[in-house]
């Protein structure tokens, strides 16, 4: 068995005849054949027969020959006798056969025991058989497993061409790797996602049971290897310096050549696939963007020629109702610039699926890096709501499945029928989803509805007009909570949110009234205002709003 991770057998040591093969050969049978040493070694494969008689042949060899020999030339000395079969055991012969009759009657104790000590099998002929007789029908078994090979080899590489030429898609291909292998299969990604899968009659459940461990276990190798303790043969799929994951077959038992034909023909084609289909999206998220922008700036002649462009993109909007959304990413300023295109290429891609999830209509193009615009068509201003929330909710589920922890934000305008209010649609998506941000994290997405006051300060956050007047509102009681080790700002926070009510404030900051009356009293002292006067618990609370946007 291999070792834990190893490199693939390869066709020397599999799927050629093995000595105990052999020995049942008609040939070999008339020849009575007797095991005198190496039994437990009978499963070594041949390569080839060699006849030879001579003492010193080892270094004439290259491994995997089966000698063939009277023993008229051996050496007479046990000593040279066990030279004669160590110098064969380190040239990685497969075994020795020795005719009796013209040298010896039995095999020298001194042979035995050396081909013992080497573990190389040693069998003795006690009829004679022509040696060419059994060189041709070894020869011949050999040559017929070679063909075999071929013609399986030929046949794997016919049914992966026709996938190619067809098109085929990735789940296609995938399923044509278990047929042809006859166990599962699994493709996953670089992060250990199982993207697609052939069960091959394994029970999904048992197959991808506890994946990302037993992935982890199977270290990821940069060439076709056995790896892991469920002996798993693996292939990186790649192209053009692109790697996408790897390719996995889980056989039944050890793996041979056939399989690894199988497996990386398939990784190649796998390949193929992905990089046509990356390079056909690459180009149709690029025209998508184009119309998007085109329409955002206006750059059109008439809404007739964004109907025409439109429907020979498979997305009309002519008689229509489309809304424009704007999905957000969240920005990681250590990426170079080549790294965060690269990263806007793939969140696009992903967004195009999710539409595909939901069976939505819809054009898909990056508008900045961290920023990607969605065009939906639907037939009806009622339809679109509900389109609206099936697409938010499979883009979020893509989302999380490609980089769990990393969080979207949507945000929607208003359904409309005419190309020139598209505009407007994604200036309302553009805010919305910038108040995406603010919400609370099982929102699927923003409308210019969720614009409040609170929607309102967290678009004008960074305005430093707005920061100055926070700053200038509450700095003072900031400054004394530090100074002092107290935590007035939370019993203003409660009292705002009580609606000045001091008995609610002051259940909800788990204090007595009279706590919370004089706390209350010492920030009037400290800002200099009357807590009471509507128009100061206002600016109070944009001051806080805006406080908390800044964080």
């Amino acid at each position: 068995m291999a070792g834990k991770d190893s490199k693939p057998p390869s066709s020397r040591s599999l799927n050629l005849p093995s000595i105990a093969e052999i020995l049942t050969l008609p040939e070999l049978k008339r020849g009575h054949p007797s095991v005198e040493a190496g039994r437990h070694a009978l499963d070594r494969q041949v390569r080839w027969v060699h006849v030879s008689e001579l003492a010193d042949i080892a270094h004439l060899l290259q491994g995997g020959e089966l000698i063939l020999s009277t023993g008229v030339a051996l050496p007479s000395a046990a000593e040279g006798l066990a030279r004669y079969v160590s110098d064969l055991s380190a040239a990685d012969v497969s075994g020795v056969v020795i005719e009796l009759g013209r040298r010896y009657s039995s095999l020298p104790p001194a042979l035995v025991r050396s081909a013992e000590t080497h573990g190389l099998p040693l069998v003795a002929l006690h009829t004679e058989v022509p040696f060419v007789a059994i060189t041709e029908a070894i020869h011949s078994v050999i040559v017929n497993i070679q063909f075999q090979q071929l013609q399986q080899r030929d046949a794997v590489q016919r049914a992966f061409h026709t996938l190619a030429a067809e098109a085929a898609s990735a789940q296609e291909i995938i399923d044509q790797i278990a047929e042809l292998a006859d166990c599962p299969v699994v493709f996953e990604s670089s992060a250990r996602h199982v993207l697609s899968f052939a069960r091959m009659g394994t029970p999904s459940a048992n197959l991808l049971e506890d994946w990302d461990a037993r992935s982890n276990e199977a270290a990821w190798q940069s060439h076709t290897s056995v790896v892991g303790a469920e002996q798993w043969l693996t292939t990186p799929v790649s192209a053009r310096g692109q790697r996408w994951g790897r390719l996995i077959l889980l056989p039944s038992s050890l793996a041979n050549p056939h399989l690894v034909t199988i497996l990386e023909h398939g990784a190649t084609t796998l390949a193929l696939h992905l990089l046509i289909e990356r390079d056909e999206r690459l180009l149709e998220h690029q025209t998508h963007r184009t119309l998007i922008t085109d329409i955002i700036n206006g750059r059109y002649a008439s809404p007739e020629e964004i109907h025409a462009r439109a429907d020979a993109l498979g997305s009309p909007t002519r008689q229509r109702t489309v809304a424009a959304m704007i999905v957000a990413s969240q920005q990681d300023p250590t990426l170079r610039d080549i790294a965060r295109h690269a990263k806007a290429r793939e969140e696009v891609t992903t967004i195009s699926s999710a539409l595909a999830d939901a069976k939505v209509t819809g054009l898909v193009g990056p508008l900045e890096p961290h920023q990607i615009g969605v065009l939906i068509s639907t037939s009806s201003e009622s339809a679109a709501m509900h389109l609206i929330a099936e697409t938010a909710r499979a883009i979020h589920d893509r989302s999380m499945k490609l980089n769990p922890g990393r969080h979207l934000a949507i945000g929607v305008g208003s359904p409309v029928s005419t190309i020139d209010a598209v505009r407007h649609s994604f200036a309302e998506a553009s805010e919305a989803a910038d108040v995406a941000w603010s919400l609370p994290p099982d929102r699927l997405f923003a409308t210019s509805a969720d614009i409040h006051l609170k929607g309102l300060l967290h678009l004008l956050r960074e305005d430093p007009r707005l920061q100055s007047f926070a700053e200038r509102e509450l700095s003072p009681l900031i400054a004394y909570d530090e100074a002092h080790r107290t935590n007035l700002l939370t019993t203003l926070v409660a009292y705002l949110q009580a609606g000045g009510n001091k008995s609610n404030a002051a259940t909800q900051s788990h204090v007595t009234r009279a706590t919370l009356y004089h706390r209350l009293f010492r920030i009037e002292e400290i800002l200099g205002c009357n807590l009471e006067s509507p128009d100061v618990q206002h600016s109070l609370h944009v001051a806080l709003v805006v406080q908390e946007s800044r964080r």
